[in-house]
């Protein structure tokens, strides 16, 4: 699906230039319309020097009540992702980011990989995705038993169970929130996700990952850190984090966590 016309007397000019205003790097930023909490974070993300650029690439604002709805919701990402990857293109970008965690977890290990080659292929450029971006945070802090809090239904929690459990993590509870539509996951309080935290560590896992980069979760996961003395990711600053620590931008800042702090 594509609703891009090129007009005659198109050109696509490939010179490449520093950015005035991102001297250390342009960072594409692709994520589904009704994700509107991914660019905003990771806006507040930047550091100094780096700047983002955002596709909002079409999804439906599909309501969710059973798996079949997150399934359409896939498809849809499918269609839609190379067009995406297309407009980002012209700004040039340094690196790409897959905003949606979801969609790199699909096929598990062989369809996330493949996802990946086929990205960075499209854009030319590296390319960081939810799932590796996770076992980057992982490894940084030597967790092998590990614990999940989505907004999903089955459906996309088992792809995710599978990808982890067979890069040899233990997953130990999944805590899925059954979210009724993208726009009702922008739309949990922090103190439910805390609560879905609690529960998650009740499993004892070594460090937990929310998944699902509409939720708001940068700052809870902060928080819950501090609380349990343990961990605690959020899945948009992790992808973030991997993306800078790609392109050699070293950085440590206060204010997202552990990953963008310590690591």
């Amino acid at each position: 699906m594509t609703d891009t016309a090129l007009l005659a007397g198109t050109t696509h000019d490939r010179t490449r230039y520093v950015n005035a205003m991102g001297p250390r790097g342009v960072i594409g930023i692709m994520t589904p319309g009704p994700n509107v909490v991914v660019e905003n974070e990771m806006m507040d993300m930047r550091p100094a020097g780096v700047i983002n650029a955002v596709d909002r690439y079409y999804v439906p604002n599909q309501s969710i009540a059973e798996d079949e709805d997150w399934a359409i919701i896939m498809r849809h990402v499918a269609a839609n992702l190379d067009d995406s990857v297309h407009r980002l293109n012209e700004a040039l970008i340094d690196h790409l980011i897959l905003g949606m965690s979801s969609q790199s977890f699909m096929g598990g290990v062989k369809g996330s990989f493949a996802l990946q080659e086929h990205l960075e292929n499209e854009s030319g450029v590296p390319v960081t995705m939810g799932a590796q971006a996770a076992e980057a945070a992982f490894d940084a802090v030597g967790a092998r038993k590990i614990a999940l809090v989505t907004p999903y239904y089955p459906i996309i929690e088992k792809h995710a169970a599978s990808y982890f459990n067979d890069r040899g993590y233990d997953v130990v509870h999944v805590e899925g929130l059954k979210c009724k539509s993208i726009i009702e996951v922008a739309s949990q309080s922090a103190e439910r996700l805390s609560d879905a935290v609690l529960v998650a560590d009740s499993y004892k896992p070594d460090a937990i990952i929310q998944l699902g980069t509409n939720l708001h979760f940068a700052q809870v996961a902060q928080d819950m850190e501090k609380k349990l003395h343990k961990p605690v990711f959020a899945v948009g600053t992790a992808i973030y984090w991997s993306a800078l620590r790609k392109m050699g931008i070293n950085d440590q800042y206060t204010g997202f966590g552990s990953l963008l702090e310590s690591h």
